[in-house]
């Protein structure tokens, strides 16, 4: 494991400038505790299915109920080893969108294009209804006594339970036996194990204890499809995905990024936002302050189309630079370009139409 996170943090550091300090620390400890670590378990690399040309096509999809819009015309191609997480407050529709992808409900509007060779394992917070009657091992053979893995290995449904850390006595046991973390790890095994190439993670780390996460992590770092998880969990998310869905207020927003970097990138916004509105309020303050006699009546009222110029100016300016740091990776070199160009532009009007709003305010003072 932390072979793992020292493997994750070098890789990580040609993209970010910081880690997140909470991250940084659980390596730390990982380091000082490492002399405890005496067991060989095998990383799981179970097999998945080949994905064809076309994964899953999302084309502008829509969903409400009663008045509430959860979400309206999103549409997204999934690419192949595609990691892409999904936050938002309870209730704005995370778990729907699931559904609609899995085809459980179907969207109000739109349409949904699923390869024929695109094969998923969804692992839903509300864990199905486990035959209480039946043992641990027999709940598994329900679907196969062995399972082969991706170096060609035949492992039985035995081996694969004590990777999941499901003893000998413990495989005997009835299901309805196990606490609800282990009926939990247990549903999680039988969702992963069946070579899916696209994996749907619902909260995944609710009531799973610490191992059984590692355990978890480790078999994601190492499957070679898609991934979509819905989490709360920072650490899981920074540490996984690499593009992330956010449900906000006005829809669903694609970020390319992780979880920290998101946040980075909002508090960005919001810092933006708060310094042009002190701006703006110290521009209202000053206006009094220019109608003088001093100056004649068309340069008080050049004065005062400078200033709405430039009011107006720096709000467009603000704007498209947000634009252009948030849609940067979806523009095309010449959009890129050209809205780079316009940004220069107006950074030169601004200059002049600063540099004469100074000269006439000056002249106001003598």
């Amino acid at each position: 494991q932390l072979r793992k996170e020292m493997k994750w943090l070098h890789r990580g550091a040609q993209a970010r400038t910081s880690k997140p300090k909470n991250h940084l620390e659980r390596v730390k400890e990982l380091i000082d505790k490492s002399y405890l670590t005496t067991s060989s378990e095998m990383e799981i690399s179970l097999p998945s299915k080949r994905m064809g040309r076309t994964i899953l096509e999302l084309q502008n999809i829509s969903k409400s109920y009663g008045e509430k819009d959860l979400f309206t015309n999103f549409s997204h191609i999934f690419q192949k080893l595609e990691r892409i997480g999904i936050i938002g407050p309870n209730g704005c529709g995370k778990t729907t969108l699931l559904k609609i992808i899995t085809g459980e409900i179907s969207p109000d509007n739109g349409r949904i294009k699923t390869g024929l060779n695109t094969y998923f394992s969804y692992f839903q917070q509300e864990t199905e209804e486990l035959d209480a009657e039946l043992t641990v091992l027999d709940y598994i053979r329900q679907d196969a006594d062995n399972i082969r893995a991706a170096d060609g290995r035949l492992y039985s449904a035995v081996e694969m339970l004590e990777r999941f850390l499901f003893s000998g006595k413990m495989q005997q046991s009835k299901v309805k036996s196990l606490s609800g973390g282990e009926q939990k790890r247990l549903y999680l095994l039988k969702s992963l194990l069946f070579g899916s190439n696209f994996i749907i993670l619902d909260e995944p780390t609710n009531d799973l204890d610490i191992r059984t996460l590692e355990i978890l992590e480790d078999y994601l770092d190492a499957f070679k499809g898609c991934i979509l998880v819905v989490s709360h969990d920072r650490y899981l998310l920074d540490r996984l995905v690499d593009y992330m869905f956010v449900f906000e207020q006005k829809g669903i927003i694609k970020f390319p990024g992780n979880y920290s970097d998101y946040l980075l990138v909002k508090k960005f916004h919001k810092e933006k936002n708060e310094e042009y509105r002190k701006e703006t309020t110290s521009s209202v303050r000053i206006k009094p302050l220019l109608r003088s006699q001093r100056l004649s009546y068309h340069e008080q009222r050049e004065i005062v189309e400078l200033e709405k110029a430039i009011g107006e100016m720096e709000k467009r300016k603000l704007e498209l630079e947000l634009y252009l740091e948030k849609e940067a990776s979806k523009l095309k070199p010449s959009e890129f370009k050209e809205i780079s160009d316009h940004l220069e532009e107006m950074a030169t009007s601004l200059d002049r139409f600063t540099s004469r709003w100074l000269e006439l305010t000056d002249k106001n003072r003598l």
